[in-house]
């Protein structure tokens, strides 16, 4: 084995110590020092935020917009001025918003979910760029184990911590308080806040598809490169354009948007996707006319998607069901053009009556 860089040995020492020194700032210095894995996450996450600053405030500003999206859809009960949020929404793209050391809105949104589904929901987007930070800063044959002792990690507290098993989709469908009726064999979808679903499904493909160009480029230029490609046709995702320069019409799975991931760590890629499915049921629950309690409602959800005997289907499954829903409806592929729907028929049916999987097409 070569050895490493002289100057990057002494990177990695400043940012492990940086790291430490934060740590014991915060109280550490109680209760002994951090654990070796505790560490590692800490120099991941810390070189990941200082290699890719402006990747790692988006992704924040996108997170502390869903806790905006949570405040309003809770103190608005059917009354939100859809315009004004999703410019609020917006906002938490830019630089400064990601980089800010808080959001109050933010906060308050997600203390509206209580306490345990503030903190699931907040622990997987650590987790989700923790996922990030180890394609972008670990060898592609050291991936794999950094991921297993990521989720290891993440799964260390199984009451705020999502399966890394995957859910049916069709607990999207049949939940009490689901915006899917369905007319003959054919579910269809009436949204309370079409553009507020839309940002959020535009956000679940970028942070999805931000896995790609780590993935695959073999240098900064290259993955600098694609991450250009895959935000500024998120960007394009928020006007009001056409396909694929529009909001997702469907809620974006990794097994369509991240395939490499899926295909490098299913365990990692099915964490997401139960996260994904998550925010939109609870988006249903706190729009309902007939939720009385919202609170109670939202902790009945949280309690079945931590549990991972509940509504599990194997890999394929999962899979089938991620394409059947159509890549091109979800946002299409992160750097490949696809110029039009892979689609045959309903999505929505197919995955209800269990038909076969559809091929991808028009890509080039």
């Amino acid at each position: 084995m070569m050895p490493r860089p002289i100057h990057a040995v002494v990177a990695r020492l400043v940012i492990v110590v940086a790291c430490v020194a934060a740590w014991s700032a915060r109280g550490g210095a109680q209760g002994g020092g951090p654990s070796a894995g505790e560490t590692d996450a800490a120099w991941l996450t810390a070189s990941f935020k200082q290699a890719w600053p402006e990747l790692h405030a988006r992704l924040v500003g996108l997170e502390r917009a869903h806790g905006v999206l949570y405040g309003e859809l809770t103190r608005g009960k059917g009354k939100v001025e859809e315009s004004d949020v999703f410019a609020r929404l917006r906002q938490r793209l830019s630089a400064e918003s990601g980089l800010a050391s808080s959001d109050p809105d933010a906060d308050r949104g997600y203390a509206a979910l209580g306490r345990r589904g503030a903190e699931l929901i907040r622990r997987t987007h650590v987790f989700h760029r923790e996922v990030l930070a180890i394609f972008a800063m670990v060898e592609p044959p050291a991936r794999a184990a950094a991921l297993d002792a990521a989720v290891e990690r993440y799964s260390s507290r199984p009451d705020v911590a999502l399966p890394d098993v995957p859910k049916d989709m069709g607990i999207l469908y049949d939940h009490p308080y689901t915006t899917f009726t369905e007319e003959g064999f054919n579910p269809r979808r009436e949204l309370r806040y079409p553009t507020l679903s839309g940002f959020v499904w535009a956000a679940h493909w970028f942070q999805l598809a931000a896995q790609e160009p780590l993935e695959t480029a073999g240098d900064r230029a290259g993955r600098a490169a694609g991450l250009k490609i895959v935000t500024d046709r998120f960007e394009r995702k928020l006007t009001a354009g056409t396909p694929p320069d529009a909001f997702p019409s469907e809620l974006p799975l990794a097994p369509s948007i991240a395939p490499g991931l899926v295909s490098v760590h299913e365990r990692s890629a099915a964490i997401l996707d139960n996260l994904n499915m998550l925010h939109d049921v609870l988006a249903d629950i706190l729009v309902h006319p007939k939720v009385s309690n919202p609170r109670a409602v939202v902790d009945e959800a949280i309690g079945q998607f931590v549990d991972r005997n509940y509504r599990v289907v194997d890999v394929d499954e999962w899979i089938k069901m991620a394409l059947r829903h159509s890549i091109f409806a979800q946002g299409g592929p992160a750097l490949m053009e696809m110029t039009r729907t892979d689609r045959n028929s309903s999505g929505h049916a197919q995955h209800a009556r269990g038909k076969q999987a559809i091929a991808p097409g028009g890509m080039r």
